[in-house]
């Protein structure tokens, strides 16, 4: 059992919210150990969608140990162009965010912005970790992304081109006895 506490890593919790701007901005807000205090929010220019695939990551300490994440992520994504559009038709304006501006992902690599929380402490830490992270692996994390969403093309076409044949439903009734009282109020006997 002490060997077992030496080598075991418990999985330190990374809540994180992710709003996807047009594949190329995304505002996070990262809430170190799920605790509102420490929150911090920033905007990044990684596709956060790319990180839905998976939901470990560890990362390499200064002193050689490594540490494991567990990311719980909740993401939403936002089509600028089509709420715009939408937006317009029905006569309303689109009030987008004011997205700060961040270097281009593929000539400077992953970068982000604070706009809000302290610039020290765990969520930032975490911030700077994930963008770390992408920097390694964001490649495979890009290819893996797109390997999903072609197979979540390739199922909803073959399931529109082949819609499954709902089976028969078989309902059995049959008629209960009465209950005592429904008996006596059917007869006329309600006392």
């Amino acid at each position: 059992m002490e060997e077992i506490r030496e080598n075991y890593h418990a999985t330190e919790l990374v809540f994180l919210s992710a709003t996807v701007y047009d594949h190329s901005r995304t505002l996070l807000r990262i809430y170190p150990n799920g605790k509102v205090e420490g929150e911090i929010t920033a905007w990044s220019n990684v596709d956060f969608n790319h990180f839905s695939g998976f939901s470990t990551f560890r990362v390499k300490e200064s002193d050689g140990t490594f540490r494991d994440y567990g990311l719980l992520m909740g993401i939403g994504y936002a089509d600028t162009y089509r709420m715009r559009k939408r937006l317009a038709e029905h006569g309303h304006d689109f009030a987008q965010p004011e997205i700060p501006d961040l270097p281009d992902l593929a000539v400077s690599g992953p970068s982000f912005i604070v706009i809000e929380g302290e610039r020290s402490g765990e969520a930032m830490d975490t911030l700077c970790q994930i963008h770390d992270l992408y920097r390694k692996e964001g490649a495979r994390m890009e290819e893996a992304f797109n390997a999903r969403e072609k197979a979540n093309a390739e199922s909803y076409a073959y399931l529109l081109a082949n819609p499954s044949v709902p089976e028969d439903v078989t309902i059995r009734f049959w008629k209960r006895p009465p209950s005592p009282k429904r008996a006596e109020s059917e007869a006329g006997g309600v006392r």
